[in-house]
């Protein structure tokens, strides 16, 4: 998860509803006058539903979507689905107490711990929902951009809308079932996923790390490398510390980033 997206997700309360957003005629013409493909957080509680009821009663819980929904059953008002959730909050116990609280819920049919370490564990959830907020995302016509988030009652939803009207739309739709705050609309902006590296510096990390070259103790040195690439040792040792220079710092943002 993104720096912005998790500052978005912690501060949906400053979120305007949906209903000021769109309910100027123009206002909602200027937003969406020029056509341009649009970018949208928004922040959803759904009403009678375990997520959103969950993380209100533990405001120190952050769920994670890492698998799409997977529907079993569908029936109006009641809807079992599977979905795989990473929980994390401040302390292990928070943990241990929110998946106590899930696993006795009248909602879950069943939920299986895959793993858990510290302050974290990834879960597999089958449960029933009255409503599919997903389904909504789809039927706008918007596409998501990125997993949903999960905290202090909210479920966070990044869409991409190639017709601005899906944003109000799913707005919308949304309010139909719960309530709904818009963090953010603009115009979308694509964003480079990592450092640009070349083929060289990319095949001089690759034979770094074959030869044990980040390990400690260390397995192999410049030397070693430049033999294995057969080049010489003053361009090995540049093309690795170009590429460092390039990946590393990034490499530690995200997981700083990450981390809180």
């Amino acid at each position: 998860m993104s720096k912005e997206q998790d500052e978005i997700n912690r501060k949906w309360k400053d979120g305007k509803s949906a209903k000021k957003i769109f309910q100027k005629d123009g206002e909602q013409r200027e937003l969406f006058s020029d056509r341009k493909v649009k970018a949208a957080t928004i922040g959803f509680y759904h009403q009678d539903c375990q997520t959103s009821k969950s993380t209100e009663k533990f405001p120190h819980v952050r769920l994670d979507e890492v698998s799409k929904v997977v529907y079993l059953d569908k029936k109006p008002g009641k809807i079992d689905y599977l979905l795989m959730w990473n929980v994390s909050a401040e302390k292990p116990s928070e943990v241990d107490e929110y998946l106590a609280y899930i696993k006795k819920n009248n909602d879950t049919k069943r939920l299986t711990v895959l793993e858990k370490s510290g302050n974290q564990a990834l879960i597999l959830l089958n449960a029933y929902m009255p409503s599919s907020s997903y389904e909504k995302v789809l039927q706008s016509g918007t596409v998501p951009s990125a997993p949903v988030v999960a905290k202090e009652g909210y479920e966070t939803y990044n869409v991409i809308a190639p017709d601005p009207r899906g944003i109000k739309k799913l707005a919308h739709e949304l309010e139909a079932i719960g309530d709904v705050k818009i963090m953010r609309v603009g115009d979308y902006r694509s964003k480079v996923s990592g450092p640009s590296l070349t083929d060289k510096q990319k095949d001089a990390l690759a034979v770094a790390l074959m030869n044990g070259y980040y390990s400690w103790p260390r397995n192999a040195g410049l030397e070693d490398l430049a033999r294995a690439a057969k080049v010489s040792r003053r361009s090995m040792q540049e093309r690795l510390r170009r590429a460092e220079a390039k990946l590393f710092p990034h490499l530690v943002k995200n997981y700083l980033d990450k981390k809180k």
